[in-house]
């Protein structure tokens, strides 16, 4: 992203996602673009008095980077003062997950951001790390082509 590559539009897996997305939760306004952080976040809502940035995904299979990008959207929120929660949504398996930005999540969030500035600002491209959810990634031809 930081080099303006963009992902494989033709993606079966971004057109699930896709398709998901126009889908579900169809009452609730999606796609709000938070000009202030310069993200896309699927949802906002309000539930007991709370405003929650909402992420829709098709499965819990990867939760973990779920959490971390929701996560993220929380770090970048909390720097302009806006004190949301998250909320994961998995229409699928009928799951909705809080998420929570601890002092430890932005400690880890931050020295993330200095370690993925070190990799933008090296003259060559990390080795490859070939995992299984590689063929399946929108980005697979920018390592593998």
């Amino acid at each position: 992203m930081h080099h303006q590559l963009t992902a494989d539009q033709q993606n079966t897996f971004l057109d699930i996602g896709r398709l998901i997305d126009d889908t579900t939760y169809e009452r609730e306004k999606k796609k709000i673009y938070l000009a202030d952080i310069s993200a896309m976040v699927d949802m906002v809502t309000k539930k007991d008095g709370n405003f929650f940035i909402a992420e829709i995904k098709k499965s819990s299979k990867r939760m973990d980077n779920a959490v971390l990008q929701l996560k993220y959207y929380l770090y970048l929120l909390r720097k302009k003062s806006v004190f949301a929660k998250g909320m994961l949504k998995i229409p699928k398996e009928k799951k909705n997950v809080e998420i929570d930005l601890s002092d430890e999540d932005i400690q880890f969030i931050q020295e993330s951001l200095t370690d993925i500035d070190i990799t933008i600002n090296k003259n060559t491209p990390p080795d490859i790390i070939n995992k299984s959810v590689c063929s399946r990634c929108a980005h697979y031809e920018f390592c593998w082509a």
